[in-house]
């Protein structure tokens, strides 16, 4: 074979290679984000960082959704709620509640991230998924988050971390996790990290769980991916272990077994 038919078929491989992989991430993914001016704390963090990270890398159907419904969610595959300071005054937060467990009960695959999860604001007496996991007070008392250090892969055999390095740095900080019953840790934090500055003992919590409820799959996370602590705490795409992380747990949630 010449050298021109050669690169022809390299070519040809490749483009179908493209077209394959887009179509494999193609499901539909709605994040979270929900602006409202009257109510500046009814924020979310991440979600801007977590989009572009999502369609960098070749997700083409992922868009902004308000509504939490399950009638505006039937035709989302993956739903990620970031971090949520506060839903709005108006929401009936056990509806809401109960809407993301229907979501995931029903085949829908849901990640969590950091405050939505169920930590030190919202859902934090009654967290979504306490089967599977919820956040708590690194030392038992104190509702504070473990600042930029090495996240640690403890089980790489699960399709999230199959291919992720045995440690890896977050770019903002991580909300300390506890696993329920039906939760799998697959992410550790360190025995030893900085909170507010701090160097501090932390004894076996978790940045990372999974676990499946009903038809559906679920992803806490505890890293803000999304957030950059520098250079002025702005959204931004995470990089390096902690975006492989994301992208893993996107295609695993959708069904999909990388």
């Amino acid at each position: 074979m010449s050298d021109k038919l050669k690169v022809v078929g390299l070519l040809v491989f490749l483009g179908l290679s493209g077209v394959k992989a887009a179509e494999k991430d193609n499901f539909s993914v709605g994040i979270y984000f929900n602006p409202i001016r009257e109510e500046p704390e009814a924020v979310t963090y991440g979600h801007e960082g977590v989009k572009i990270a999502l369609e960098d890398n070749g997700f083409e159907n992922v868009r902004y959704i308000r509504s939490l419904n399950l009638e505006d969610l039937k035709d989302i595959k993956v739903l990620i709620i970031s971090c949520v300071l506060r839903y709005p005054s108006a929401w009936d937060l056990e509806k809401l509640r109960e809407n993301q467990r229907k979501f995931v009960e029903k085949g829908g695959g849901i990640i969590l991230i950091h405050e939505s999860i169920g930590w030190r604001r919202v859902f934090k007496d009654n967290p979504i998924f306490p089967e599977i996991g919820r956040g708590v007070a690194y030392d038992g008392k104190t509702f504070a988050p473990v600042q930029v250090t090495p996240l640690q892969v403890v089980d790489k055999s699960h399709p999230v971390t199959r291919n992720l390095p045995d440690s890896f740095l977050m770019q903002y900080d991580c909300a300390p996790l506890q696993s329920g019953p039906q939760g799998k840790v697959l992410i550790k934090l360190p025995e030893e990290g900085y909170v507010r500055g701090q160097k501090v003992k932390l004894d076996n919590l978790a940045a990372l769980i999974v676990g499946e409820y009903g038809k559906g799959r679920v992803v806490l996370m505890g890293p803000l991916v999304g957030l950059a602590r520098l250079p002025r705490e702005m959204e931004n795409p995470p990089t390096g272990g902690e975006l492989q992380m994301l992208l893993n747990a996107v295609r695993w949630v959708a069904g999909q077994e990388n």
